[in-house]
């Protein structure tokens, strides 16, 4: 599953150009995966998961601000026609953002590493995401037998992603104080390529 997302990362990328980063793109490439099964030829209920990362520089820094989130979705065919499904759905899961800011070098010895070994910080945010959207599903039929009709499934997702509640930064169990406001919110597209299937 390949995705287009849009993250609101605007504070996180003010706090890192002040330190001289370079600027957060709030606009992401996700890859993922999912699926789902279809109750009684119309509630469908599935689950997916998405991943996306990128890197900002500084002069002598690397951050890697990566986004990550799953849900468990509901929806409800509201046409099923000729291989194709068209159905709304709703999502409830979690996600969120996290950190990682490494020094900029050439590759440490072992025995650097024990000198100083405060060369890398990860800090992190999440929380409850809902998730809004639609999907269109078309089934390129292969092949059939008894136990019903299977094929190539190319499919579109698109809608909104929702941060209900704000969430604090932390590194391992320790709060961070005075960190920027993140959230997994935006639009988002995904393009789906697979297996599926019609049981009889």
């Amino acid at each position: 599953m390949l995705g287009l997302n849009r993250f609101d990362l605007a504070e996180l990328s003010t706090k890192l150009q002040a330190k001289g980063f370079d600027a957060v793109k709030e606009n992401n490439v996700s890859f993922g995966g999912g699926g789902y099964g279809i109750i009684g030829e119309k509630v469908l209920v599935g689950g997916e998961g998405h991943g996306c990362q990128q890197d900002v520089l500084s002069d002598t820094l690397k951050a890697s601000v990566s986004g990550g989130y799953g849900f468990f979705n509901v929806g409800y065919v509201v046409l099923s026609e000729r291989g194709f499904r068209l159905f709304p759905m709703l999502g409830l899961g979690g996600g969120g953002i996290s950190l990682r800011i490494v020094k900029r070098a050439v590759t440490p010895t072992f025995d650097e590493i024990l000198d100083s070994p405060d060369r890398e910080i990860n800090i992190s945010t999440g929380g409850i995401l809902l998730q809004f959207g639609v999907g269109v599903d078309y089934l390129l039929k292969l092949g059939k037998d008894d136990e019903g009709e299977g094929g190539l499934l190319f499919g579109i997702r698109a809608g909104y992603t929702y941060t209900p509640t704000k969430a604090d930064w932390k590194m391992e169990d320790m709060d961070v104080l005075g960190g920027p406001d993140v959230t997994v919110t935006g639009p988002y597209v995904h393009f789906i390529i697979g297996g599926g299937g019609f049981g009889k």
